[in-house]
């Protein structure tokens, strides 16, 4: 008994020891798990130059011609500007050279997903080159492997020996710029524009259309945004497959930030998101056009300009100097209608299957040089009405582009129509032009998307008559 009790003793007195010597808790807690940097072995050039290489191949070989790197150890290095964890890219990645005040971007296609797991936000990556090919795809320097006589996507069992991740992951700065100042050299990039809103026909009233969710987006939602500074508009792209599709667009005006990229065409400059958060509408005013305002003077009797389409056929009127055109690259136009013998120019979205469209008519040039007191009538019938979604504008300084014009709108009231018929022929006038000067051109632009925004309406009997 004696001998159990000593042994108890001890043992007691050794836990005791044993206890008095044990480290801090801290001393326990899990390191730091450290990734030690894979060694980098090559020739590192900038993306800006394997740009430049393209576009020689481009001289020689023409528009289709696709760089191939072969027996090269060359490597590119860039930050990941991309995010598919919104689901807005898809097998991709955005990569561009600096994380601030960045010269060159490049797409790089990749046959995995999700992309955001590995390739985050700001991380730098290093390419090898060797055995990969750069191309022009749909308007964009994108890079991958060579399939006929396309870029495709790398192969996802490849990946891991063509890309090597860096330990670094930075904050980027967004590139700010303007939509005027949009060129090719800012494809790919980070950038931020300021002061900007969508269309006031896509937001307003009880139609404010979602990022990508009307029943006629295909793949992409396609919405018009325009710079509060001079009017000029660009598209924000968003994927049907995005998690934000459904969201309602902001009504305000603010700042974007995201990608420059282009339409599925290669044809327009497009903007596309990596989430929502890169919207930040958050200045409460529209800044939408003011109208033009003229003194209304006496109406002369000297008519510059007269049209009642009593002659016309639809495709009479590229050929007599109008031009009728969509913007946004659909087949939505204007055409001659008929009723009672009555000619009139017509256009209507309703089951035109465009989610989104921007058409215009302008009429021939007219010249005011040597006029004065001009005053502009017409008459407007709307019908079938979901929305206002027409506007007149003015110019005087149109060459060959609409979107290079200086537009202003005009104070013309349109008039509203009934939902499921037609309204009547309204007057819509007069409205003075006397203090625009030298050659003219009158816009009726029309903006919606169908379903959503449909509404038709009848343009007749258009005069301009001066003192």
């Amino acid at each position: 008994m004696i001998t159990t009790q000593f042994e108890k003793l001890m043992m007691y007195i050794v836990l005791m020891l044993f206890l008095s010597n044990c480290t801090p808790e801290n001393d326990f807690e899990t390191p730091a798990l450290i990734i030690e940097e894979q060694p980098i072995t090559g020739t590192i050039i900038d993306i800006e130059a394997v740009l430049g290489f393209l576009q020689q191949e481009i001289e020689k070989e023409g528009e289709n011609a696709n760089l191939i790197f072969k027996n090269t150890d060359n490597i590119i290095s860039g930050y990941v500007v991309s995010s598919d964890r919104a689901s807005n890219f898809f097998k991709e990645i955005i990569i561009q050279n600096k994380s601030a005040n960045p010269t060159a971007g490049i797409r790089i296609l990749i046959d995995d997903s999700p992309l955001f797991t590995s390739y985050e936000f700001g991380r730098k990556i290093f390419i090898n080159l060797n055995g990969l090919s750069l191309g022009i795809e749909n308007g964009i320097p994108t890079l991958g492997v060579l399939e006929g006589n396309n870029i495709a996507h790398i192969p996802s069992f490849s990946v891991k020996d063509i890309i090597t991740r860096s330990n670094e992951i930075t904050s980027i700065t967004p590139l700010e710029t303007t939509l005027e100042n949009f060129t090719d050299r800012l494809l790919n990039l980070y950038i931020k524009l300021n002061n900007i809103q969508f269309n006031k026909n896509i937001v307003l009233d009880e139609n404010t259309f979602t990022f990508a969710a009307e029943p006629n987006d295909k793949f992409d939602g396609e919405r018009i945004v325009e710079s509060c500074k001079n009017g000029r508009t660009t598209i924000l792209s968003t994927s049907t497959f995005s998690d934000f599709k459904g969201l309602k667009l902001p009504e305000n005006q603010g700042s974007f930030e995201g990608i420059l990229t282009k339409s599925f065409l290669g044809d327009a400059y497009n903007i596309v998101l990596n989430n929502p958060n890169g919207l930040v509408f958050d200045i409460n005013n529209r800044c939408d056009p003011e109208v033009l305002n003229c003194v209304l003077d006496q109406e002369g009797n000297t008519l510059l300009f007269q049209q009642d389409f009593t002659e016309f056929k639809s495709s009479d009127l590229g050929k007599l100097g109008w031009i009728n055109t969509n913007t946004t690259k659909g087949k939505l136009k204007y055409k001659i209608g008929e009723f009672n013998e009555n000619k009139y120019a017509q256009i209507t979205g309703f089951r035109s299957k465009e989610g989104l469209y921007e058409v215009w008519l302008i009429t021939p040039e007219i010249d005011m040089s040597t006029s004065t007191s001009e005053v502009l009538n017409f008459d407007l019938q709307a019908g079938y009405d979901n929305g206002n979604i027409l506007e007149v504008f003015v110019t005087n300084n149109f060459v060959d582009d609409i979107s290079s014009a200086t537009w202003i709108k005009l104070d013309v009231a349109i008039p509203r129509g009934p939902l499921n018929s037609f309204g009547d022929f309204i007057p819509a006038g007069p409205t003075s032009l006397s203090c625009i000067d030298n050659n003219i051109r009158i816009g009726f632009r029309y903006t919606g998307g169908d379903p959503r925004a449909t509404t038709r309406y009848h343009i007749d009997n258009i005069t301009l008559v001066a003192q």
